[in-house]
Formats: structure tokens, C-alpha cells, sequence
């Protein structure tokens, strides 16, 4: 049993990789009632969308009338429903308040509720919904939502949003963006707390009533936002208001919107009737700016509305009133918050032991003249996140200070945590030094450049708080994503834009030699193939939250290439076969030449890109790592052999 255990176990770190691999593609698929795409109901293709995506999926929806009742849960994010057409691709659906349930809900409710009547629901964070009719045909029968939304960040695009009251329910506090839409209803079609814009959309009033009805917190600096919109009517509808306050602090503002005859002359009605929040006209804001058409009456307006002044039109933009989201403007990829355990040492020997039957895994036994010191805690982040190292230390013999090594695990700047280097830590301490492996944030926690503000927060802590050490002689190692960070540190040194806006302690954070282990120098190089590939997002683009194309400012900005001065210490560049993983060495060794500063490069033939941790490379690196630090800090460990 144990046996079959450890083979599953095999078999799932090996395609851990693959796993990765598969889910940066953008996923694609089409929904047709006649068989002809993926799915033929619009559920069944939301539900086969990644959980917790970063990556965005499209579902294009041929034209026809879906009967479903459809949810995009919070965890489907990063959704584009796209229709054929707004008028023949249509979501319809006919629950209302006080609908009999055909069963109780979660909640143990037998009827329909003003906020389970929706057509749609979207509970997701930066969904995007476009060319569509999203209809509730309950008719006149009290509150039936059409659309509601309660992620943040949705956008909606020519879409038709169809009901009598209650058709559109923003909910909750998120960011909703609606462009060339169709909005029709009865009284309070446009509902709720979140803070919305509505831009050259068409507002149909239906019967005598009211059109907006906000429930913007105070906290909330806006709330609805209509700009270049037209406000028309059926005939029957001669009597409408702009928007009365469902709660105190509601806020809609009207901008060169063209307004037909149906908008009463007060525009604005207080809702006096409501018991629970009465006189909420004193704590409302209800303003316009510019409005046209015979329904504009600046003069005769309620008195406790606002026509706004050019220069108060001036603080309404889109990145003000969104606060700073721009809809249709690429947004940088956020932390997922869940580990990823893709990288590991046991997986890749398992992964090269196929390609190189020679392979065994370095002696990890730990020397008897070696004391570890285990979980130290060296930094308590801004976001309150606790990172750990460990130390390994010679047994001294005198009081000698003794140099240190900052050692960097590597994993793609998101996986992988601080004993990757623990074999590596014990043999180089036995040979002299104090060897510090730590971890720092990763990208599923926090983006770029979070990492290095940790990594120079740790030899601040070395040099302020580490006892023993010898705080002229400390030089950083990392491997592949590590060795990128260490490069990046002592390319840095000196540098106060790197060093975090929270530095715990006043010691410098820089370095006197950097081991770089297969870690690239630049991300955009002729030799690099970092976020080359169009089709699948690579472990920078995560780190950064931008692609290569979006952000080449920020690519180039976080290549320690590019930072090569004088205040750059000596480099040892240990490399595999792998000619990519130390893209813009040549270029970094020509910088370093120019300031006279000393560098050395040691390249294994034929090795793969994780030979440090195996024989028969462990120790030849090994060996190249303490004879260049011994040529850099002098005759530095003598005093403990």
C-alpha cells in the first residue's frame, strides 16, 4: 500500500508542472442550444471555467433565448460572456418576490426574494458581459431583478438589461462600468450600494415612477455616475423621477444627459415616506451638470439637489469615481493567496533521474561541526505576513567574527520555501561561514517588488542582529528565481528605491559578493524566452501582474542588469547547460569590467537547470562557491579551519 502511495504521490509532482502549464492558458468556449459549441447551456460553460483564475476565459453564446436562472460564483472571476448579437442572444428568466419556491432555498425561505429574483447574478470580480438581452419577464408583479451584480470591477457592454421594478441591482460596494446599454423598468430600476457609472447608455422609463433609488454608504465618495445618457419613456410614463434615496447617504449624479419630457421639474424626491430613515434629503447628493432636453429644469429643481460647477465637473473621471480603475484598461494580475507546492527538490530529481541516470541527491547529513538555529523570525511585513530563516552556523572556537551567506530559494518567485537550500547551507557552514536560508514573500502573496523589499530587510537583520557575524564580509546566493533576487540585491546596493517603505532597522542592506546560480539578468534580452509565449503566462508575468508587452518599464526595472554601477560587489556566475537561464551575463560581466569589478563564471556542460542539489554537481559548485568567496573575503574562514 505503501508502495502505491508513493508512486500517486510521484505521478502528481511530476505533473504538477504540466498542471501549471495548462492553467495559464486563456480558456475559450462557445455555448450553442443546438449542440454546435462546447456547452448548450451558458451555467454549464461558467461552471467549467477555472476556480480562482488569473487568466481570463471567454464564452461566446450563439444567439437564442436561454431559459436559466445563471450565477458566475466568486470564485469563476475573470469571466468575458460574450453574445452574438444583443437583440437574438437573450438570458431570460421570470422569478419575483413572493414566487413560490418550487423548493426551499439554502436559507429555508419557500418564496423568491427582491435579491434571489435575478436573471443573472454576478458574484465574480472582473467579469465582463457583453452583446446581450438579460431580461426578467415576471411583468408588473413587484420586485424582479433582471441583472444583479456583487464582484467588483464588472464591466457591460451593449447589452440590453430588461425588467419592471428592481431591473438592475448593483450590490454590495464593488465598481460596475455600463457603456452603450438598454435599460428599461418600472420604479427603482436602478438599485443599490455599489458605485456605478452608466455612460452614452439609454434609460427607458415604463410607467410613472422613480428611476434610481442608491443606497451608497457615507464612506462611498460616489455612487451612481450617468454621463452623455438619454432619458426616454413610454407613453404612458409622463411622471418620473430622477431617483429618490433607498438609504441616507445616496449619492447619483447626472452629466450631460439628455432628458425627455417625463422627468418631473423637481427631479428629486426624498422618500418621505420611509420611517426608518426619515429627512434623508439632508444627507443626500443629488446633482447634475449640463442637463439637455425638455426634462432639464436647472431653475426648478428640488432645493436640496446640486447643479454642479464646471470646476466641481472636473474631479468626475472615470479613475475618480472608479478609484483608479479604468474599465477596459489591462488590469495588473493580483495574488491568488494559495500556495503553490509545484517546485520542490524530490520532484525534480524525480524529473532528471529520466534524462540522467547518474543523478543522486547531494548528501544532505549535517556536519558535526555545525549548530542550526531554526525558525527565527527576522521581518513582520506591512500586510502582516511573519518571514522566517534559519541559521547555520560553525561551532566557534574563538570570537572571531565570521561572514555570512544570505541564501535565496529559487521556485519561480512563487514556490518553493527556505530548506531547498538547506544541503548547500550545512557544507558551505562547515567550511567556514554562517549560511542564513530564508524565505520571503512569494507572488501568490505579494507582487514584485515586495520580495527584494524582504530580502534587503534580511541582510539588514544580518548585519544589525545576527551575532558573530562579520558585517564587511556578507555576501547573498540564489538559485534560478533566487538567484535573479540575489543579483538583484547587489546589483541595488546603495539604492534607496529598493529597500521598502518599512525598514525595521538602520543597517545597511548591501552586499559584498553575489553567487548567482542559473538566475537570469535580464527578463527582456535576445537571450531570454521570458513571457515569450503568447499562450500561457510565465512565472515573471505573475510576479510582475503585467505582461512583457504591457509593462516592458517594469520588466526592464526589475533586471539586475540594469542596475549594474559601481556600488556592485563581485559576482560568481554558476550556470547550467541551460543558456536562458543566464540571459544578459556577457552584457553584466562587460558592465562590471567598466567600474574594475571582479567576476567569475563556472559553466557545467550537459547539466540540467537544477544541478545544484545533485551529484555529481553538488560538489564541484560547492567547491567553486567557497574558493571564490575565500578569494573575495580574503583568507575569511581560516580562523575556524
Amino acid at each position: 500500500m505503501s508502495k502505491k502511495i508513493g508512486l500517486l504521490l510521484a505521478w502528481l509532482l511530476l505533473h504538477l508542472h504540466v498542471y501549471a502549464q495548462v492553467q495559464a492558458v486563456e480558456q475559450q468556449f462557445t455555448v450553442a442550444q443546438d449542440g454546435s459549441g462546447d456547452f448548450r447551456t451558458i451555467q454549464e460553460a461558467v461552471n467549467a471555467v477555472r476556480d480562482h483564475s488569473q487568466v481570463r476565459a471567454t464564452i461566446n453564446v450563439k444567439s437564442g433565448t436561454y431559459r436559466e436562472k445563471l450565477v458566475i460564483p466568486a470564485w469563476k472571476k475573470n469571466i468575458t460572456l460574450i453574445g452574438e448579437s444583443a437583440e437574438h442572444t437573450v438570458i431570460s428568466n421570470n422569478d419575483y418576490s413572493g414566487k413560490d419556491f418550487p423548493n426551499r432555498d439554502f436559507t429555508g425561505n419557500a418564496k423568491f426574494s427582491t435579491y434571489t429574483s435575478y436573471t443573472v447574478l454576478v458574484q465574480a470580480n472582473d467579469c465582463t458581459l457583453q452583446n446581450l438581452t438579460i431580461e426578467n419577464t415576471a411583468g408588473r408583479v413587484g420586485q424582479a431583478v433582471a441583472l444583479a451584480t456583487e464582484g467588483d470591477r464588472i464591466e457591460v457592454y451593449n447589452c440590453r438589461i430588461l425588467g419592471n421594478q428592481d431591473t438592475l441591482y448593483t450590490s454590495k460596494d464593488g465598481r460596475n462600468f455600463y457603456k452603450d446599454c438598454l435599460i428599461t423598468g418600472t420604479t427603482d430600476f436602478i438599485f443599490g450600494e455599489a458605485t456605478a457609472v452608466f455612460q452614452n447608455c439609454t434609460i427607458r422609463s415604463l410607467t410613472n415612477s422613480y428611476i434610481t433609488a442608491a443606497s451608497t454608504t457615507r464612506e462611498q465618495a460616489y455612487g451612481y455616475v450617468f454621463f452623455n445618457c438619454k432619458l426616454t419613456a413610454n407613453d404612458e410614463a409622463t411622471k418620473v423621477y430622477l431617483g429618490r434615496p433607498w438609504r441616507p447617504f445616496a449619492k447619483t449624479v447626472f452629466i450631460d444627459t439628455e432628458m425627455g419630457s417625463h422627468i418631473v421639474k423637481e427631479g428629486w424626491d426624498p422618500w418621505k415616506g420611509d420611517n426608518m430613515f426619515p429627512e434623508k434629503e439632508k444627507t443626500v447628493f443629488y446633482a447634475e451638470y449640463n442637463s439637455t432636453g425638455p426634462g432639464a429644469n436647472a431653475d426648478a429643481r428640488a432645493a436640496w439637489s446640486i447643479q454642479l460647477t464646471a470646476r466641481h465637473r472636473e474631479k468626475y473621471t472615470l479613475e475618480n469615481i472608479l478609484s483608479g480603475w479604468v474599465p477596459g484598461k489591462k488590469l495588473r494580475l493580483q495574488p491568488s493567496g494559495i500556495p503553490d507546492t509545484s517546485f520542490s527538490v524530490k520532484g525534480s530529481y524525480r524529473h532528471e533521474i529520466t534524462r540522467h541516470p547518474n543523478v543522486r541527491m547531494a548528501d544532505s547529513t549535517l556536519p558535526a561541526s555545525i549548530q542550526v538555529i531554526r525558525n527565527v523570525l527576522y521581518r513582520t511585513t506591512p500586510d502582516g505576513k511573519k518571514l522566517l530563516l534559519d541559521i547555520y552556523r560553525p561551532k566557534r572556537k574563538g570570537k572571531t567574527p565570521q561572514p555570512a551567506v544570505l541564501m535565496v530559494h529559487g521556485g519561480g518567485w512563487r514556490s518553493g520555501d527556505r530548506t531547498h537550500n538547506n544541503t548547500l547551507a550545512r557544507k558551505l557552514a562547515a567550511k567556514g561561514y554562517v549560511c542564513i536560508t530564508a524565505d520571503y514573500r512569494l507572488s501568490t502573496h505579494a507582487l514584485y517588488p515586495a520580495a527584494v523589499h524582504d530580502l534587503k530587510a534580511a541582510v539588514r537583520w544580518i548585519r544589525s542582529t545576527a551575532p558573530g557575524i562579520d558585517t564587511a564580509r556578507i555576501a547573498i546566493l540564489g538559485f534560478s528565481a533566487g538567484g535573479e533576487l540575489a543579483a538583484f540585491v547587489g546589483a541595488t546596493n546603495g539604492d534607496p528605491k529598493f529597500e521598502g517603505i518599512d525598514r525595521e532597522q538602520d543597517a545597511s542592506s548591501a552586499v559584498q559578493a553575489v553567487i548567482d546560480i542559473d538566475g537570469t539578468l535580464a527578463f527582456i534580452h535576445p537571450e531570454s524566452g521570458e513571457g515569450d509565449d503568447s499562450k500561457s503566462i510565465s512565472a515573471a508575468t505573475y510576479w510582475f501582474g503585467y505582461p512583457k508587452a504591457e509593462r516592458p518599464d517594469l520588466w526592464n526595472e526589475a533586471s539586475p542588469l540594469t542596475h549594474v554601477s559601481a556600488r556592485t560587489p563581485p559576482f560568481l556566475f554558476i550556470n547550467s547547460s541551460v543558456d536562458r537561464m543566464h540571459a544578459g551575463r556577457e552584457d553584466f560581466i562587460k558592465k562590471l569590467n567598466t567600474f574594475g569589478t571582479y567576476s567569475e563564471v563556472r559553466t557545467f556542460a550537459d547539466a540540467p537547470h537544477t544541478f545544484m542539489f545533485f551529484d555529481p554537481w553538488f560538489e564541484p559548485t560547492l567547491a567553486t562557491i567557497h574558493g571564490f568567496l575565500d578569494r573575495v573575503f580574503g583568507q575569511a574562514a581560516t580562523a575556524h579551519r
